[in-house]
């Protein structure tokens, strides 16, 4: 869950938002409607990844596989290039 705040709340009540943030929350801080920083856990293991991935038809087959050669791709699955 985002837990939006003002930046004016949040430097009165910094404590609260960590344990927020504990809890498993984000906080947005915003500054009037535009946000200007995001609180979040720095325990928690990121998920995002920047490897591109790409849809293949693989022998009638749709897989997903990050972005390989042709070469690569037929040494992973065959062994050969």
């Amino acid at each position: 869950m985002v837990v939006t705040t003002e930046i004016e709340k949040a430097s009165r009540e910094l404590a609260d938002l960590v344990k927020q943030v504990q809890a498993g929350n984000e906080v947005l801080v915003t500054q009037g409607d535009k946000p200007v920083a995001r609180l979040v856990s720095a325990t928690q293991k990121e998920t995002k990844t920047d490897t591109p991935f790409r849809v293949r038809s693989l022998r009638g087959h749709r897989v997903l596989t990050d972005v390989i050669s042709q070469e690569e791709l037929a040494e992973e699955m065959f062994g050969r290039q």
